[in-house]
């Protein structure tokens, strides 16, 4: 007699929901003389909403390897803001009270799981308490937080 056993699949852990009012403090200090208490870590996008034209500011966690910028999206499919940026699109960014252009490019899973995979462990590498903190040491909570997360790399212009 042959049993099969079904796998559970196993939740990708989401990062927790930052508030409005973090994010104003934030980017007032990054823009501020005390930038360097976060600077190495977090840097401020600005990205220009594709129907609407709004400009939005906001800063987000980056691991830098030369000019590119690796930005995670950790509740991928959740967010909307790499979604303006789908297909190439310009950006301004400022790094560490530096405002600099590039160009975006985003990868999900679908299209290129292994670069979706080397960003989660660049930023692992870059930010260990990261994946302590959402538990993705775990193979396979590593492996569903890589299903569930989106590439941003930022090409900057110097």
């Amino acid at each position: 007699m042959r049993t099969t056993q079904t796998q559970q699949q196993v939740a990708a852990p989401t990062p927790p929901k930052v508030p409005a009012f973090a994010n104003a403090i934030m980017r007032w200090v990054l823009r501020s003389p005390f930038s360097r208490i976060c600077d190495t870590a977090v840097v401020l996008l600005t990205v220009t909403g594709r129907r609407t034209g709004r400009r939005f500011t906001f800063p987000v966690q980056y691991v830098e390897d030369g000019d590119t910028l690796w930005i995670t999206s950790g509740a991928g499919p959740e967010k909307t803001w790499w979604r303006n940026l789908v297909g190439g699109a310009p950006i301004d960014v400022e790094l560490r009270r530096q405002a600099l252009h590039g160009t975006a490019e985003v990868v999900t899973y679908g299209e290129d799981p292994a670069t979706v995979e080397e960003g989660i462990r660049r930023h692992v590498a870059r930010f260990p308490k990261f994946a302590e903190k959402l538990g993705i040491d775990d193979p396979e909570v590593f492996a569903a937080h890589v299903r569930n997360s989106v590439i941003v790399r930022i090409h900057l212009a110097r």
